[in-house]
C-alpha cells in the first residue's frame, strides 16, 4: 500500500512522521528512503536537511533564495546541487536492494515529493523512480509526503504502481491507520 501523507505547510508532517518512523524502528519495522527535517534558528526556517534512513545520515539540502538572486524557480529554496546529488544516489542505492528477497520488509518513506519532482522533472529523482516502480520485497509498503495542493496529482500518477494509495493525515488517525496496516502479525 502507498499513504500519501498530506498537509499544507507547518503542519507536522515531517515531525509526524519521524515520530512514526522511530515507532516503526523500535517495533523491528525498517524504514528506508529520506525525512526533510527543516533547520530553525529563532523561529525561523533557515534550512532543509535530508535525513538518509536508516543509516540517519544529514544532508544540508536548501537554503532559503536570498532577496535579489534569480535562480530557477525552486520554490523560493536554493538547492545544494551536491547535496542533491548525495539524495538521489542514496535512493538510486536503495533501488539496487529493492528486490532483495532476504531484506527484511518495511517502509519506503519519502519526505517529500512536491513541484519540482512533479511537474519539472527534477529535484528527488531518485525517489520518484522508486515511488514509480511501487512496491518491493524490501518495501511493501511506502509513505511519501506530498502537499495537500498536489496530493490528488501524486495520487494519480503513483496509483498505477501500486495496489492501493490511501491520503493520510498527520494526526492519530494517519499514525493508527499505519500502524494497523505495518504492524499487523498475520
Amino acid at each position: 500500500m502507498l499513504f500519501i501523507l498530506t498537509g499544507d505547510v507547518r503542519t507536522g508532517k515531517t515531525t509526524w512522521l519521524r515520530a512514526r518512523t522511530a515507532e516503526l524502528d523500535a517495533a523491528g519495522v525498517p524504514v528506508r528512503g529520506v525525512l526533510a527535517p527543516g533547520v530553525w534558528r529563532g523561529g525561523e526556517k533557515v534550512g532543509i536537511e535530508n535525513e538518509l534512513l536508516p543509516s540517519r545520515e544529514r544532508v544540508l539540502l536548501a537554503t532559503p533564495v536570498n532577496r535579489g538572486q534569480s535562480p530557477i524557480d525552486r520554490c523560493g529554496w536554493d538547492f545544494d546541487a551536491a547535496a542533491l546529488a548525495r539524495v538521489n544516489a542514496h535512493l538510486a542505492g536503495l533501488a539496487t536492494t529493492a528486490g532483495e528477497k532476504d531484506a527484511r520488509p518495511g517502509l519506503l518513506a519519502v519526505d517529500e515529493i512536491g513541484p519540482l519532482e512533479l511537474r519539472r522533472g527534477g529535484g528527488l529523482t531518485e525517489a520518484l523512480a522508486l515511488l514509480d516502480a511501487g512496491p518491493a520485497p524490501a518495501w511493501p509498503h511506502a509513505l511519501v509526503v506530498v502537499r495537500s495542493a498536489l496530493a490528488e496529482e501524486a495520487a494519480a500518477r503513483l496509483r498505477p504502481a501500486w495496489a492501493a494509495v490511501e491520503l493520510v493525515r498527520p494526526d492519530e488517525a494517519g499514525a493508527s491507520r499505519l500502524r494497523e496496516v505495518l504492524l499487523a502479525r498475520s
